[in-house]
């Protein structure tokens, strides 16, 4: 792993954080979000969630979810033929997420940072402590299916999300 030598996320009370989708089923997010909250005793109790528009938005606030969770429930909602996606928004250095679709085990995301970073975030590693990540190297960026040079804004327009740019005032 390519460690960082100084982390790129800012203090976890600084973001305003949410899992975005746009989910085909309905019930998919309900049950999921139930699946979730029972997996262990001490998962992450999320279960309030809104349409807006097409998408369904899903507030993480840091009282109820730590920043591994936050990724992992990103991947959580990833499956069964539906993407969710991360975005975290700071005055400064918002970030976003989305789940590797190279990694065959799905246990990694790619998270993209405001100024144009790109980092791997390992899902296991991120439950246990927030060091579960490492700079993606220039040459593997091309397969990360975000845009160079992209921020926050950017990604929701390229993943269809433009809408929510307004709702989350960027």
């Amino acid at each position: 792993m390519n460690k960082p030598h100084k982390s790129y996320f800012f203090p976890e009370s600084e973001y305003t954080r949410y899992v975005i989708g746009r989910f085909s089923n309905e019930n998919f997010v309900p049950r999921m979000l139930e699946e979730y909250r029972n997996l262990a005793i001490d998962s992450p109790q999320i279960s309030e969630y809104y349409k807006q528009g097409e998408w369904t938005i899903i507030p993480c606030p840091i009282e109820k979810i730590n920043r591994g969770c936050f990724l992992d429930l990103m991947g959580w909602l990833t499956q069964e033929n539906e993407e969710a996606f991360a975005i975290a928004l700071h005055p400064v250095k918002s970030y976003f997420s989305r789940r590797d679709s190279l990694n065959k085990y799905g246990d990694t995301a790619f998270v993209g940072f405001d100024d144009g970073t790109i980092a791997s975030w390992y899902f296991p590693q991120g439950l246990i402590d927030d060091n579960a990540y490492s700079k993606v190297k220039q040459e593997m960026l091309e397969f990360t299916n975000i845009p160079s040079s992209c921020n926050c804004k950017k990604f929701l327009e390229f993943i269809g999300a433009g809408e929510l740019t307004a709702h989350f005032k960027l």
